[in-house]
């Protein structure tokens, strides 16, 4: 099969930009957006302040206080003076709790691209032939798959996160927007697997590796109502040799580097022995375990996000329930998105602070007893979400509910990797993601639909209904949506950058 021709790596030209490396190497923000630091003082300057600040003794300094009292007028307006300095107090108290409550949406001045930026295509990932594993024949169609590991583009590490994006004169102000890399379809997101997982070309929904067990996560994520997937088992638990496989939904904070289920930030089920696994503790779930040629349907539940931002915001981490039945609430979480423009081999990619595992969730690995787990995981159920929860089918048929009340995911139980520039806010991508692990030459497929092998007959008449957010919906559907929402935030980050210059960018800062 013919590889994409690697381009030669470009210098450094922007703030932030990324080192290109061996594949091994995963780029990092280096430096991350800067901000306006102090002016620059002259030689004469310093001389003069530091002549300035010359420490003098007590005596010194009652006498010069009182020589300049002396010398000032008296000021018979005082009290006028100070009710305008508690107005200006009072203003900008004002204005820090507004922008505690509406964090300003954009508070850097990304560079300006370059002419030859708005010619440059979209380039894809380099996809290399690995030495073994590198073909194996479809169970279902009997046709022969080739499987790529991918090249030439950076991925998702622990506290960075990276999406393509292009220069965008149709935001004058912004100048970037973000894109989508064929195939434009929902499909493994390049950026946000491991980089030992294997891949088709043509479609790349199906994944592989080599390796022990590794993630790969898909390139669309739900946030509310009701939503289903299937996971097709091409290879595997049918042979010492024919690897595993692990499926479920995962946050952006489970790691790429092991199983779903393998930390609190992931739910996922076994096909050995058909255990659900949370916080890498299995429990008895399946009767039979699934192996090559079953089909496996993931379905997820989630409350509106007008509940979720109430409970989230609320001091009990509760909201009213009638919001769980108002589903055409117009609130929506205020989406902030902080990311710099930066590039890898040519291609312009937008770099942010990913959020990260914090530690009360990392110590759940470590509970020193089953009793103490068992207490834990009680009290993480009571902070779930209501009315959320994980359905698993096997060839159509429903197994059960492994998973009830999963994990709030929008701040401040989303954060990212502590910085100088990080806040905690929703970029719009907090989510939960299907999620394939693969092992040692275990082959499974993503497919979101709208043809599935099998659609569940107690989710048909839920997919009938009128309520979006009570229709059960395949996933196919959520990789337009995102795009649209993309769009509008795009455009609503360009109104306040324009806003900002035009108050003297007072809300905006190099």
């Amino acid at each position: 099969m013919d590889e994409f021709t690697a381009v030669p790596e470009l210098e450094r030209s922007q703030p932030g930009s990324v080192e290109s490396g061996s594949r091994s190497q995963t780029p990092a923000l280096s430096s991350g957006p800067q901000k306006r630091g102090p002016a620059t003082q002259t030689g004469d300057q310093k001389a003069k302040k530091a002549k300035t600040n010359k420490k003098l003794n007590p005596k010194e300094q009652v006498k010069n206080s009182n020589s300049r009292a002396s010398s000032q007028p008296p000021t018979p307006n005082a009290e006028p003076n100070k009710g305008s300095q508690k107005a200006r107090v009072s203003a900008s108290a004002t204005k820090k709790a507004v922008e505690k409550e509406y964090p300003v949406p954009i508070r850097l001045n990304l560079p300006p691209y370059k002419p030859e930026d708005l010619t440059a295509l979209p380039r894809l990932p380099a996809f290399i032939t690995p030495p073994t594993c590198s073909s194996f024949q479809h169970p279902q169609t009997g046709e022969e798959i080739e499987l790529y590991s991918t090249d030439d583009h950076p991925f998702n590490r622990r506290g960075f996160r990276y999406i393509p994006c292009e220069a965008s004169p149709e935001f004058p102000a912004l100048g970037y927007r973000q894109i989508e890399l064929p195939p434009y379809i929902p499909r493994v997101s390049y950026e946000d697997m491991s980089s030992h997982i294997l891949v088709d070309r043509e479609t790349s929904t199906i994944v592989s590796t080599e390796k022990g067990y590794r993630t790969a996560r898909a390139n669309v994520g739900v946030r509310e109502g009701r939503w289903y997937w299937e996971c097709v088992i091409l290879k595997g638990n049918t042979g010492p040799e024919d690897g595993n496989i692990r499926i479920g939904w995962t946050r952006r904070e489970a790691s790429l580097e092991t199983p779903v289920g393998f930390d609190a930030y992931g739910y996922g089920v076994r096909d050995v022995t058909g255990q659900k696994m949370y916080i890498s503790r299995g429990s008895n779930f399946m009767k039979e375990p699934f192996k090559a040629g079953d089909v496996i349907g993931l379905y997820i539940s989630l409350p509106p996000i007008s509940y979720q931002l109430q409970a989230a915001n609320s001091a009990k981490g509760k909201a009213p329930a009638k919001l769980l039945k108002d589903s055409k609430s117009h609130e929506v979480s205020n989406v902030i998105r902080d990311r710099f423009p930066t590039k890898y081999k040519g291609q312009l990619y937008f770099e942010q602070y990913e959020c990260v595992p914090v530690k009360h969730m990392q110590d759940l690995l470590n509970q020193s007893s089953s009793d103490d787990a068992a207490a834990r995981e009680k009290e993480l159920r009571e902070q779930g979400l209501p009315h959320s929860s994980i359905r698993i089918y096997k060839n159509g048929k429903y197994v059960g509910t492994p998973f009830e009340r999963l994990l709030p995911f929008l701040p401040p139980h989303s954060a990212p990797l502590t910085g100088p520039d990080a806040r905690v806010v929703d970029d719009g991508q907090l989510g939960y993601f299907p999620s394939i692990s693969v092992y040692r030459g275990g082959v499974a497929q993503f497919n979101f639909g709208p043809d599935f092998h099998y659609f569940p007959a107690d989710l048909r008449h839920e997919a009938k209904s009128a309520d979006i957010l009570k229709s059960v919906r395949p996933l196919s559907e959520r990789y337009a949506e995102q795009i649209a929402e993309d769009v509008l935030w795009d455009i609503i980050d360009e109104v306040n950058l324009e806003i900002g210059k035009e108050n003297d960018g007072s809300d905006v800062e190099d």
